[in-house]
């Protein structure tokens, strides 16, 4: 009898766990859990792809203030790069203002890029970024990243040295890098292993029109090393958004592209649809969840409460097995992929 009520009280605990988790959502990163989804910031500053004005300000102020107050997302990721000339650390400074006085700042955390600017020269370069960073964020950074890898490996491994010397010293609690492939990964981490630390995520671009990453063995890499692939441009700059057609295009320099991707991707677009429809979901949606379903976190652009809405709403949800694999199947069979960001290594 008291062994069949420790079995009770062990599947009891198991069960509660299992639904706990899957109620919070959260994937472990070092020694974050971060929500499946996390609130990009590029267009917060950026006034040639995203048509970035000071007077959107409010609007983005309500937007962090819906996230935050709805704990909709848990992390925001910027970069010292997003805004430049008279923008400079624009995205960072907004963020850093719009939480300096709300109630649950610690409810979220900041992801921030330090740019590799070949100007920047030694560990000290880095460490005088980092410190500009968090002045505009007001905050110690949660997860210091290398923006990309820089040309010919330069100041790459002073610049390393620095971000394990602002973790150690409490000015950053973890390390991360964006576009890194797996052998560019395998050594950064080599690196920042011989200082006693470890890279615990990367960004990459990815998305149902961009999925080099589950080719060229950076996932497997990342699995082995315990470290969390994010995928950012998970709706490829607005493609997979089902939002504009060749008669309705996005200003700015985005109209090439969409003029020469909609056509070839309506096959892509058309299955989303109905998936979409089944599941009463909208056809983003379906992007991202792809995206989650291939085991990454989820990093998209948020500028208005209604974004909001629609993104954060692509998780809690699963597309099943066979879903995923028509969705993969029909990708696969569109003539050609997003063009990689050109900072991405091998």
């Amino acid at each position: 009898m008291l062994l069949i009520l420790v079995l009770i009280i062990v599947i009891f605990l198991v069960a509660e766990s299992s639904l706990l988790k899957s109620i919070n959502g959260k994937t472990k990163v070092g020694t974050l859990s971060l929500s499946p989804i996390g609130a990009g910031t590029w267009s917060w500053g950026n006034r040639l792809l995203w048509q970035y004005d000071v007077n959107n300000d409010d609007e983005l102020k309500e937007t962090f203030d819906y996230l935050s107050r709805n704990r909709l997302i848990n992390w925001f990721d910027t970069g010292d790069s997003y805004g430049t000339g008279d923008l400079n650390g624009r995205s960072e400074k907004l963020l850093g203002d719009f939480s300096v006085n709300d109630k649950n700042q610690n409810n979220y955390y900041f992801a921030t890029k330090l740019a590799c600017y070949p100007w920047r020269i030694g560990p000290n370069s880095m460490i005088k970024a980092a410190k500009e960073s968090i002045d505009r964020m007001n905050r110690p950074i949660d997860i210091l990243q290398l923006h990309w890898p820089p040309s010919l490996q330069w100041q790459e491994r002073e610049y390393l040295q620095a971000f394990c010397y602002l973790v150690k010293e409490g000015y950053a609690k973890q390390i991360g890098v964006s576009n890194y492939g797996p052998k560019g990964l395998k050594r950064v981490n080599d690196i920042v292993k011989k200082e006693g630390l470890q890279i615990y995520s990367n960004q990459v671009q990815f998305s149902l029109l961009s999925r080099y990453p589950l080719y060229n063995g950076l996932t497997d890499y990342c699995k082995q090393e315990n470290i969390q692939p994010i995928g950012y441009s998970a709706l490829s700059l607005g493609l997979l958004a089902d939002k504009y057609t060749l008669d309705n295009l996005p200003k700015g320099p985005r109209s090439l592209l969409f003029k020469d991707f909609l056509p070839p991707i309506d096959p892509l677009l058309k299955v989303m649809r109905e998936l979409a429809k089944k599941k009463n979901k909208k056809v983003s949606q379906i992007a991202l969840n792809w995206s989650l379903q291939k085991g990454f976190l989820v990093l998209v652009g948020i500028r208005t409460i209604e974004q909001a809405k629609e993104n954060t709403d692509a998780s809690g949800w699963k597309l099943t097995d066979s879903e995923v694999a028509l969705l993969d199947k029909v990708a696969e069979s569109i003539p050609k992929q997003i063009i990689q960001n050109s900072f991405q290594s091998d």
